[in-house]
């Protein structure tokens, strides 16, 4: 029996690499129009896709593959941001984003956090490293930084482990401070606790915008992503592509974006005691630490190769598709003026 070669109807631009990278998986690429739902209808109508992947005119696409009941995917980056594409994801079957700082815009905008996937290898690495290049303005060159990048809004997200965390080794440390770059209903308790404990001085709640946030992973110490519960995950994809040390909690999707000693560090979660010996660790370790950093971005850029984006695109399509593509209801779509008879 001959292997079924499933068609993936893509609305963007088709990367060569990819789609031939995705053929040995058996699947295969057609390019669509994006700028016209006429002509995005007539020609999803002709080809019967398995799936509708768009990677732009997110609307456009989302509303024609529901018309047409077809599954459809969202790939969306920083400059996708809105309340459009939100609109958009709130109608996919699945949206992918490059990393979990895109993924908590995004769910901030409206987005629905079942269907709301991070996808590590379709991060824009070399956008990263642009973004890089632009020293933050709200970080002192002179002040050794401690960064976490998630919202302050629960205590899932393991902020107050950090900061008692840091609190046990920032009085040894002057040259050390903590960056917590989120807003949320915790971020005035954390800065009361901070008060308390006579480190406000050394302990910045503030949030930091996505265009920034490179930047700032590329400068710190160490970023640490305290996580409680798999079903927050911190941007741990963006620090490792910044090349920054990294520790994390070993829960969700953590472990398998981490290898241990290598790409960066795993620490139980709810302890505050190992985070803090494990950060100690770190920043003690200035040279050992700039080593698994440089580790972690050249693995990031392994993962961004073609060959990996389309085994993970395969694995997202597989689990969305319905193949044999089923029949579409009935409904007219009027042929281009060219074909129409005089």
């Amino acid at each position: 029996m001959r292997n079924l070669v499933r068609k993936i109807a893509f609305v963007g631009s088709v990367d060569r690499g990819v789609a031939e990278s995705l053929r040995e998986h058996g699947y295969r690429l057609e390019g669509m129009p994006g700028d016209s739902v006429v002509q995005l209808t007539a020609e999803l109508y002709r080809l019967r896709p398995a799936v509708v992947h768009a990677r732009e005119g997110h609307l456009k696409a989302t509303l024609v593959s529901k018309l047409l009941d077809i599954p459809v995917l969202l790939q969306v980056s920083r400059a996708d941001l809105g309340s459009l594409t939100a609109r958009a994801a709130r109608l996919a079957t699945r949206t992918l984003c490059g990393g979990a700082a895109v993924r908590e815009a995004l769910l901030a905008a409206g987005a629905p956090a079942p269907t709301t996937c991070v996808l590590r290898s379709i991060l824009d690495i070399d956008e990263d490293r642009r973004a890089a290049a632009v020293f933050p303005p709200m970080l002192d060159p002179a002040i050794r930084w401690v960064v976490a990048a998630s919202p302050c809004d629960g205590p899932d997200r393991g902020h107050q482990d950090l900061l008692l965390a840091f609190l046990s080794l920032a009085r040894t440390r002057p040259r050390l401070k903590l960056l917590i770059s989120g807003q949320g209903v915790e971020a005035s308790r954390l800065r009361e606790q901070a008060a308390a404990a006579g480190m406000s001085n050394r302990v910045v709640v503030h949030a930091v915008c996505l265009e920034q946030l490179p930047s700032v992973f590329g400068r710190a110490a160490a970023v640490i992503a305290p996580s409680r519960t798999g079903s927050s995950p911190d941007p741990v994809p963006e620090a490792l592509a910044a090349g920054a040390p990294v520790v994390a909690t070993a829960i969700g999707s953590h472990p398998t974006w981490i290898r241990e000693g290598r790409t960066g560090w795993l620490v139980p979660p709810r302890a505050p005691v190992a985070l803090a010996a494990r950060l100690a660790q770190v920043v003690d370790d200035p040279a050992g630490a700039k080593k698994v950093g440089e580790n972690a971005q050249k693995a990031a850029l392994e993962l961004t190769a073609p060959r990996a984006i389309a085994q993970e695109l395969a694995r997202c399509y597989a689990a969305i598709s319905r193949v044999p593509a089923q029949p579409y209801t009935g409904i007219y779509i009027p042929a281009p003026r060219r074909l129409q008879r005089a």
